[in-house]
């Protein structure tokens, strides 16, 4: 049987800030429609191939290809266009347009200069109203469809901005911890949105919240000094002596069992 292509994969990839090596040939495969979770301490490198991944840096050696296309020397916001987005670790909304409007513009333009430029009228059936509705109902945001987005709680805001990424229709979506500052309520929305988004997207998230990565993670890639120290299915990950040793303690036996 043919193994199925990879949504998104990167072979060697090595980024270095003069002589600090952030990254140390790390290789990843991250299967379509599946939970990719990358876990690690501060440092590991998580957020670096995060930039890497999605061209906000340059890689110093290796391959990254998307859907099969090499996408190494491919411009960030020509990224966007094939099928990648991100949402980032600081909520980044237009904090005093509404909800609604958000997502309109996020679905109007795969870029910003798109979405926002002043000179295209966009009609009332113009097929991004469509898809900002489709969304509040998707991320349960449709009773404060109005309210500025500004006003919204940290975890509705943290929930509008992974809608606005899924606005540009993308093939895969990139999660810098996405729970970070939520309280419990919102750390079980945005779960359940994660968990929601596999299965019509590939979804490659930072979280620090073990309990989330092991019960939603199809994948689970562990990090540290830049490299790759352990992958696997959740449950191989959580019972590696040296992850739990080096990682995640007491916290995987009291938390997780």
């Amino acid at each position: 049987m043919t193994t199925p292509e990879p949504a998104l994969s990167a072979e060697g990839l090595g980024v270095r800030y003069g002589s600090f090596v952030a990254l140390k040939d790390v290789t990843l495969q991250v299967r379509a429609n599946s939970v990719h979770a990358i876990i690690g301490p501060n440092g590991a490198g998580k957020t670096t191939l995060f930039h890497a991944l999605t061209g906000r840096i340059r890689a110093a050696t290796g391959r990254i290809t998307l859907n099969g296309q090499d996408i190494t020397r491919t411009r960030d916001d020509d990224r966007v266009r094939l099928g990648l987005a991100r949402s980032f670790q600081v909520t980044s909304l237009f904090a005093t347009l509404s909800v609604r409007e958000n997502l309109r513009l996020a679905a109007q333009g795969r870029t910003p200069w798109a979405a926002l430029a002043p000179w295209r009228r966009v009609a009332e059936g113009d097929a991004s109203h469509d898809t900002a509705d489709a969304l509040l109902r998707r991320l349960d945001l449709a009773g404060v469809a109005g309210r500025p987005a500004g006003e919204l709680s940290h975890g509705q805001q943290r929930r509008l901005e992974v809608g606005m990424a899924m606005a540009a229709r993308p093939r895969v979506i990139l999660l810098d911890e996405p729970t970070s500052g939520m309280g419990t309520d919102d750390i079980g929305a945005m779960t359940a949105l994660i968990r929601d988004l596999g299965r019509d997207h590939t979804v490659l998230f930072i979280e620090h919240n073990m309990g989330i990565v092991m019960n939603i993670s199809d994948t689970v890639t562990v990090m540290r000094a830049g490299e790759i120290l352990v992958e696997g299915r959740p449950e191989v990950v959580r019972d590696d002596p040296e992850v739990r040793r080096a990682y995640l303690g007491n916290m995987i036996t009291g938390d997780l069992r």
